[in-house]
């Protein structure tokens, strides 16, 4: 009994990993879940089927049978779980909470193999494990009121450690942008003020808070990205944050599943300007023409940047597989910079960065030192030499604006062919096809090859580009990374623009 219990221990841990990072990857939200729902269906059919094929073993067979069928259950439990953990193609980010959960999810699914045994069908235990994603869910539904508790308790003490401080604190968000801009104002902050920045893409009220533990209380100036996936996510932000300026980069049609509209979008990123107050000052890019209806309209101190009608101007920018340059100038004063990032993607964020740090006193003789150490922050059009091909990894910024502002940029490189690396766009709700489609019109234009993960993102990207370009299917990313191998050449410039929640990649 003890082994078997040991052995379906060892089995439903195996099977729970996946699910739990399903689990994670939907911010521990129990209807994460049905976007595994084919493996959810897989595991329950199995049971039923293996448990009715097991009962009538112990019903029927002889004691050294049924111990002999009993093992061969189990080696077939153990492929089956194999086969599961590798379809689900997702990461497990062994976190504290993550780790709580198995912890937890163990004498539960103990109690579950028990009730199985007081009921005389312990000889389900080769078959058990199967059961472990239900009582990994049902894990979950019993710890969420304890982590959202101390959750609350974490949230409320970096909100007062922020409102205690006398600190500038600058809330930087918008559909794109959020993270380079955040990168490129704590480069040029830094010349004049102690600056504490939330890393990498800490900005939702538990990673803020999180990041919250590293500052030393001695800045002066803190740097905040501000995340949204729906409604009331900002207002959110803002009882932790206590913003008194803004920065709003970008809009775009993202996260449409959670928001509805545009719209929706729209308000809700102009949640963080009314919040800062009519005293406060926003700054807004006004390359983006959603942006610029919030400048317009808004209250109170702003600031704009742009290619005309804008505070501070964007001009004379070019290109090359080496860098940006491009002037800017606000009146009568003007700088010539340039940046080892490339793109004009780089180039906006990096003017909207330097608006407000002339904004807030840094002297324009620093903005051209600061450009020659402006690189791009990782996986947002990074450029990375592979021998003698040249990969621009941008695969953290993959929306339909951003994607746009990508492809024209690949258009600026010289090579001997540009290849394409896509799984398409995600979370936008009823337009799925219509982006999907027009980002496949996009890259026709400016590809050779293509190469489009599986799955129905990638279908309707493959309905946009037709059949004027050379496509090939991957599973996923590590196929994908096998081909590249195989069809790259000297020369060749590779653009991935793929980044897939890890809840996506079912």
């Amino acid at each position: 009994m003890i082994v078997s219990i040991i052995v379906s221990l060892c089995f439903s841990y195996y099977l729970s990993l996946p699910f739990a990072s399903v689990l994670q990857g939907g911010g521990y939200h129990t209807r994460a879940f049905l976007r595994a729902r084919k493996y959810l269906v897989a595991c329950g059919v199995y049971f039923l089927l293996s448990a009715t094929l097991e009962i009538l073993i112990i019903s029927l067979a002889k004691a050294w049978l049924i111990k002999l069928l009993t093992g061969v259950m189990y080696l077939f439990t153990g492929i089956f779980i194999f086969v599961i953990h590798h379809l689900i193609k997702n990461v497990v980010n062994y976190t504290a909470r993550l780790i709580r959960l198995l912890l937890v999810h163990l004498p539960i699914y103990i109690l579950l193999v028990l009730f199985l045994h007081f009921l005389s069908l312990g000889g389900l235990w080769a078959v058990t494990p199967a059961l472990a994603p239900l009582s990994l869910a049902l894990t979950n539904l019993l710890m969420l009121p304890i982590e959202n508790r101390n959750n609350r308790r974490y949230i409320a003490r970096a909100a007062s450690i922020l409102r205690e401080r006398a600190g500038i604190k600058i809330g930087v968000t918008g559909s794109y942008g959020k993270t380079s801009v955040k990168h490129y104002l704590d480069l040029l902050l830094s010349f004049r003020y102690d600056v504490f920045v939330t890393p990498e893409n800490y900005n939702t009220p538990l990673g803020i808070a999180r990041a919250l533990q590293n500052a030393t209380g001695r800045e002066e100036i803190y740097i905040l990205e501000m995340g949204a996936r729906k409604r009331g996510d900002i207002s959110e932000l803002c009882d932790i944050v206590y913003p008194n300026v803004g920065v709003i980069t970008g809009i775009a049609p993202q996260h449409l599943e959670t928001f509805g509209s545009i719209d929706d979008i729209l308000s809700e990123k102009n949640v963080l300007a009314e919040r800062v107050g009519r005293e406060g000052l926003v700054f807004y890019n006004l390359t983006d023409p959603l942006v610029r209806s919030l400048y317009d309209s808004r209250v109170g101190g702003k600031v704009g940047v742009g290619y005309d009608h804008a505070d501070y101007l964007i001009s004379e920018e070019s290109f090359t597989a080496q860098g940006s340059s491009f002037t800017f100038s606000k009146g009568d004063k003007s700088v010539r910079l340039h940046l080892p990032a490339v793109g004009k993607a780089c180039v906006i964020n990096f003017a909207l960065a330097c608006a407000l740090a002339v904004e807030m006193g840094l002297s324009w003789d620093y903005l051209p030192v600061a450009g020659e150490r402006a690189t791009a922050p990782p996986h947002r059009f990074e450029i990375v030499k592979r021998g003698s091909v040249t990969v621009i990894d941008d695969s953290y910024n993959i929306n339909p604006v951003g994607a746009g502002v990508a492809l024209d940029s690949l258009r600026e490189f010289e090579g001997t062919r540009k290849v394409v690396y896509t799984s398409g766009i995600v979370e936008l709700g009823a337009e799925e096809v219509r982006y999907n489609r027009e980002l496949g019109e996009k890259i026709a234009k400016v590809a050779d090859i293509v190469i489009v993960a599986e799955g129905r993102y990638g279908d309707e990207v493959i309905r946009g580009i037709g059949e004027k370009r050379t496509i090939y299917r991957v599973k996923d990313t590590q196929e994908a990374s096998i081909l590249f191998g195989e069809i790259l050449r000297a020369g060749d410039v590779l653009l991935i623009m793929s980044d897939l929640p890890r809840d996506y990649l079912l």
